[in-house]
């Protein structure tokens, strides 16, 4: 990921959905993250994750498929 203000392009490929929180402090929390085939990994700030590991955004709700709502079962 190339933040638009480093010349990051505007592109899907390069982005990724936010919190209105997390888009704002993400430059200065010590936070980082990557695209690796097409997903977002983060890396937590080292008092966070002291291993630096690089890790799927997979808990994440978006990726979670949600149930079915009750009016259309």
């Amino acid at each position: 990921m190339q933040p638009h203000h480093q010349g990051g392009p505007t592109t899907i490929t390069n982005g990724t959905l936010l919190c209105w929180f997390h888009h704002h402090t993400i430059d200065t929390n010590g936070w980082n993250i990557r695209m690796i085939h097409g997903r977002p990994h983060i890396r937590g700030p080292l008092l966070w994750d002291p291993t630096q590991t690089w890790r799927p955004a997979r808990t994440h709700r978006a990726n979670t498929p949600s149930p079915e709502p009750p009016w259309r079962t």
